[in-house]
């Protein structure tokens, strides 16, 4: 899997996926948040990414002996309004879980991922593959 497009730039959905595929650690903690915004005169349709990877290392009597941050992520888009549409209506036909939670208002709609191990995170990649690869399709 290649994280990165022709020109370079992170694809930062397959980055976090690749991350996980090969971290051996037992406790990786992934949280990762979709925003979408129409509330700003400037930048009428707005997007923010933010991914954060996380690992914790236990020992036996489950004392914390280490904990580090693998990646954090932070990425800001001005979308035109055909690829805001085509996102929040994939947004919108995610279903709510444990893992997964989505809230909306007037001024736009978030996302919120969250994942206690790297199985669980690959198996979220798999399920929303489809709003993952339109995101990271974004970047040229």
């Amino acid at each position: 899997m290649n994280a990165f497009n022709n020109n370079g730039n992170i694809k930062q959905f397959k980055l976090t996926r690749l991350i996980n595929e090969n971290c051996a650690d037992e406790h990786v903690v992934t949280k990762m948040s979709i925003v979408l915004r129409r509330d700003k005169i400037e930048a009428p349709y707005y997007m923010v990414t933010k991914i954060k990877v996380s690992s914790c290392i236990d020992n036996a009597d489950g004392g914390l002996i280490h904990a580090m941050d693998l990646a954090s992520l932070n990425r800001m888009h001005n979308l035109t309004e055909k690829a805001y549409n085509e996102i929040e209506s994939l947004i919108d036909d995610i279903s709510e879980s444990d893992e997964v939670k989505v809230t909306s208002d007037e001024k736009g709609i978030k996302m919120t991922i969250m994942s206690r191990s790297n199985a669980d995170t690959i198996n979220l990649f798999e399920k929303h593959q489809e709003l993952f690869e339109r995101l990271d399709g974004l970047i040229c």
